[in-house]
């Protein structure tokens, strides 16, 4: 009597660790992007509750940008980078931008950016 045999065989199994290999090295390349990401996602955040409501300029707003890219130590971004732009009810900051991540070989990953606050006058 033949039992029916269940599981992975070698090459399958082979080929499973590759694929989670190679997600599991994506994600670890990643990560950092993200985590800067989330630190000038809560420098515009900041900016927006500093400036929130009072009369400021572009200027204004571009320097306490720079003072906090030092403090959160992003260093990829300057504040020069930064879009701001005067609307009718204020001004509108926004940061956006790309980050290539080389992969493998001369496969890159391109991880793209587009966050904005307004700050009302």
């Amino acid at each position: 009597m033949h039992a029916k045999q269940k599981g992975l065989t070698l090459i399958s199994f082979l080929v499973l660790a590759a694929m989670v290999g190679l997600i599991g090295f994506a994600g670890l390349k990643l990560v950092p992007i993200y985590l800067e990401n989330m630190k000038i996602r809560k420098i515009l955040a900041d900016v927006k509750s500093e400036f929130d409501g009072q009369p400021v300029t572009a200027v204004e707003v571009r320097r306490a940008i720079d003072k906090k890219l030092d403090i959160e130590m992003v260093y990829s971004l300057r504040a020069r980078d930064f879009d701001i732009e005067s609307t009718g009810t204020g001004l509108t900051v926004a940061a956006r931008y790309e980050r290539p991540e080389s992969f493998i070989a001369n496969i890159s990953l391109l991880v793209t950016f587009n966050d904005e606050v307004e700050i009302r006058k």
